[in-house]
């Protein structure tokens, strides 16, 4: 059965992270549309874009064409949200009619399988597939294909309960070695532990959302930081991990707490100084405050820390503490990281931002070349409507990790889940420009194109022993290595890539995504440059 009511309200499970609404979001915050937005800690519910969604409508008399066109499509995903009378397509119903299944599946409204609501419960069931070909361009390049399929469900029960579960599973076929250099292959269990050709993948939450604070507990791909080419606090590089989450919001000024727990580094670095119990469990912490300035700044303090134990620390519970100095009360055994954060909009379609992280600091030996003078920024610009051209924007962005930023001297304390860093896919002592310009000519077409350039000094191995220049997340400093770190020291690693995507999506929830990238490889202390050329198209359906 399907009730419909118009006594709705929000919804206050998350948007996941790859929705498009966020990139519409912080184009709209940028152009000066909306106001003190920040895209630094992702997901948000859903109830909370209504709203923002509810203040961009609003000032739709400053919009260009296109923009309108997005809007009105967000406004029909979000029509709950924002106490609108839109109606879904749903496929399964107890209403059937002649024509009404062809009519669904064309229509421009949001697509269910099943839905049900009335004035204080809702339940969506969705499903998504998705058959994706990637192929090297050169003579007997290899190629592999793969189809996923994902079932997803959720809603809010008693108008503040938030739930979410999506199970995916999907299939490899072709060439295994070609597809293990996909990330999320690489990293998943099942496809690359077990040898099978079949991946599978578990997100699931239930949410609390009280309105002025929201508890969370499950695990979802979460996102906090500036960047675009990735985030220095934490990405979605890594696999999922379980949390416990709090948000709070009073006015503008927000609060963010995460307890994980994680999974083991499968990486052993032999002679670090101190090495903890194997029987233990891996932990992060992490909290943050921020808060706008002079309407034109916003300011993010975060803190985070990994550490060891069989239970998770009392002391890191608290979200209410400074986990640096704790650390040091509990024996300066733990992985702590600090980092402060600013988003700047001196004018309209313009935003400059940056990101500082200390990983450790010795203010007596700055300017020194310690190796403990752990550091990693990052600094950028984004610019809508560039040249004056609607609908074409720019990202210039410039990241710097130092070296052995996010690696420890405590073996299994490195800033990672499963042998990935948390945060930036840089290795430490690396540095990225990275350029990006986004195009949109139709509400139907999406366009990127790309220009990164990366350089990595990497540790080498002399006969049996590695020389460590704080190059590897996973190979901390060892009480007998260098106590100077000079940045790209080791083998020099440079590598530049092109990348071309589009995205068209023809009836809303109906894709074709293609991406076209060259990659260039330079291997300098042996004078080795390589090439590769790979095409990857994918169909994706979210019904």
């Amino acid at each position: 059965m399907v009730a419909l009511s118009l006594d709705t309200f929000a919804q206050v499970e998350n948007v996941p992270i790859e929705n498009q609404v966020y990139e519409f979001l912080d184009r709209m915050n940028v152009r000066g549309i909306l106001d003190k937005y920040s895209n630094s800690v992702l997901p948000i519910s859903r109830r909370e874009i209504g709203e923002l969604l509810m203040s961009i409508d609003k000032k739709k008399d400053v919009f260009t064409e296109l923009d309108l066109q997005y809007l009105n499509k967000f406004k029909k995903e979000f029509s709950r949200e924002m106490n609108s009378e839109e109606k879904n397509s749903v496929l399964f119903t107890d209403e059937p009619s002649a024509g009404k299944y062809i009519n669904d599946i064309t229509s421009s409204s949001e697509k269910y399988l099943y839905e049900y609501s009335d004035s204080s419960t809702s339940l969506y069931v969705e499903f998504l597939s998705s058959f994706r070909h990637k192929s090297g361009l050169e003579k007997k390049a290899s190629s592999y294909s793969s189809e996923q399929h994902v079932g997803r469900v959720r809603g809010t029960f008693q108008k503040y309960l938030g739930y979410f579960i999506a199970s995916t599973n999907g299939t490899v076929f072709g060439d295994r070695n070609f597809a293990l250099t996909e990330p999320k292959l690489t990293q998943n269990f099942k496809f690359n532990n077990l040898n099978t050709p079949y991946f599978d993948v578990t997100e699931g939450y239930i949410r609390v959302d009280m309105n002025i604070f929201q508890l969370e507990a499950g695990r979802e791909f979460t996102k906090i930081g500036t960047g675009y080419s990735g985030r220095l606090l934490l990405s979605d590089n890594a696999a999922l991990f379980d949390m416990i989450r709090l948000d709070a919001q009073y006015k503008s000024v927000r609060f963010f707490y995460l307890q994980g727990r994680l999974e083991q580094d499968r990486f052993i670095f032999p002679d670090l100084t101190i090495v903890e119990d194997k029987r233990e469990t891996k932990y992060l912490a992490m909290h943050r405050l921020q808060f706008p300035l002079f309407d034109i700044f916003q300011i993010g303090v975060s803190e985070m820390i990994t550490y060891q134990r069989f239970a998770p620390e009392w002391a890191y519970l608290n979200p209410f503490t400074f986990y640096k100095s704790l650390e040091h009360a509990l024996g300066d055994r733990d992985n702590s990281l600090i980092s402060c954060d600013v988003e700047i909009y001196p004018m309209n379609n313009v935003k400059l931002y940056g990101t500082w992280m200390f990983d450790d600091i010795d203010f007596k030996r700055i300017g020194s070349g310690w190796w403990g003078n752990e550091f990693a920024w990052q600094a950028g610009v984004f610019h809508t409507n560039v040249f004056g051209v609607d609908n074409f924007d720019a990202v210039f962005e410039y990241t710097r990790i130092e070296p052995y930023v996010y690696s420890n001297r405590v073996q299994g304390n490195n800033y990672t889940h499963a042998d990935v860093s948390l945060g930036h896919h840089l290795q430490p002592n690396s540095d990225e420009l990275f350029l990006r310009f986004n195009y949109r000519p139709l509400e139907q077409l999406r366009l990127w194109f790309t220009v990164v350039t990366e350089r990595h000094g990497t540790n080498y191995n002399i006969v049996d022993s590695t020389v460590n220049v704080g190059g590897n997340v996973l190979e901390g400093h060892r009480w007998f290595d260098s106590e100077f770190a000079s940045f790209l020291d080791g083998n020099l690693f440079k590598k530049q890539r092109a990348v071309f995507e589009f995205s068209y999506e023809p009836v809303p929830n109906y894709f074709l995504l293609m991406q076209y990238e060259a990659v260039k490889e330079n291997e300098t202390w042996i004078s080795k440059i390589s090439t590769t050329h790979n095409l990857t198209v994918q169909v994706r359906i979210e019904y």
